[in-house]
């Protein structure tokens, strides 16, 4: 959004009249423009964002971004393949507490490779927009349509432009989220499985800040009814990774070594990988394993989030995994 930092500050009065307005309540920060100059749509990070900046919560999963294979909105994301026809629906809120102003704008689409760190712009490729979008009071969908390229595991990220709505973005795709209402990040991979065979996916870690290098943790958590029990999560570091855990100290909680670069997620709970250094700019590959036993039958959702965490433990990306049996 135009100058994040800092952002003005609005009367008392104004903020009550908008709250009540649009159920939204809150003081926003600092000085500039009065609302009705500016518009403020806003994209939500996750189900109890209401747009202030920064956003507060997980911020990867962004429940206005969904993948459907029709171009009627589905319920919750399609599971897609290389070759797919699919549509990607973003959800514009209107208005955010910044703006309350109508102006027409454009909605930009971007992949990558599916994991927990990007760099804008160069790790970002381009899907499509719409222009000249027109955004009421209340909520609007938009629908991009996306042949899905080779790999079909990605990451997703939609950005809202208008004229008096912008927003001020560095290299680092999960602070550009975090402090612009009007970019969404959607990492959300459906796994459809079969029982006791294994369901592989690629997934890459690094560090997209400015800093040289940081360090970091991997941590698995299974909100719900946890997969680990009726199925099997392991993580393959590969030789590279690997390498790194061990001279910081193959230090960890809830996983069990199974190979020479392979972890077992014992811990349903929690399961962190710790003190992984990375350069800026890095992706570093892995790879996932999901393999369901018997017990997994039968229609249960399981949710596996996997997240990278910097040294302050804040959020610095991750996958959510959304798992259900295959339809026969």
């Amino acid at each position: 959004m135009i100058s994040r930092n800092p952002r003005r500050r609005r009367t008392l009065l104004a903020s009550a009249v908008l709250a009540a307005a649009t159920l939204f309540a809150g003081v926003a920060p600092a000085v500039q423009a009065a609302p009705g100059d500016r518009s403020d749509v806003f994209i939500r990070d996750n189900a109890s964002d209401v747009g202030f900046e920064p956003s507060t919560g997980s911020l990867y999963s962004s429940p206005d971004i969904r993948v459907c294979l029709t171009e009627i909105r589905c319920l919750t994301d399609d599971p897609v393949a290389q070759g797919d026809n699919a549509f990607i629906h973003v959800t514009l809120n209107n208005p955010g507490p910044y703006g309350d102003k109508l102006e027409k704008g454009t909605l930009q689409v971007y992949y990558t490779k599916q994991g927990t760190v990007a760099q804008w712009a160069s790790q970002w490729t381009y899907i499509g927009s719409k222009t000249g979008v027109s955004v009421p009071y209340g909520a609007k969908t938009v629908v991009i349509p996306w042949k899905v390229p080779l790999g079909s595991h990605f990451c997703l990220l939609a950005r809202w432009l208008s004229p008096t709505d912008l927003p001020t973005e560095g290299l680092s795709t999960s602070a550009n989220a975090r402090n612009n209402n009007n970019i969404g990040w959607h990492n959300v991979n459906v796994l459809p499985f079969r029982i006791k065979i294994p369901e592989y996916r690629p997934i890459v870690f690094g560090w997209d800040g400015p800093d040289p290098t940081a360090v970091g943790d991997i941590v698995f958590t299974q909100p719900g009814r946890p997969f680990t029990g009726p199925g099997r999560i392991t993580i393959d570091l590969g030789p590279d990774l690997a390498a790194r855990w061990r001279a910081a100290g193959a230090k960890g909680e809830g996983v069990a070594r199974i190979g020479e670069t392979e972890l077992a997620i014992v811990d349903p709970q929690r399961a962190r990988i710790s003190g992984l250094t990375f350069k800026s700019g890095e992706q570093v590959g892995a790879r996932l394993s999901f393999t369901a036993g018997a017990e997994a039958a039968g229609g249960q959702q399981y949710t596996v989030n996997v997240t990278q965490v910097d040294q302050r433990g804040e959020e610095v990306g991750g996958v959510e995994y959304r798992l259900s049996e295959a339809r026969q």
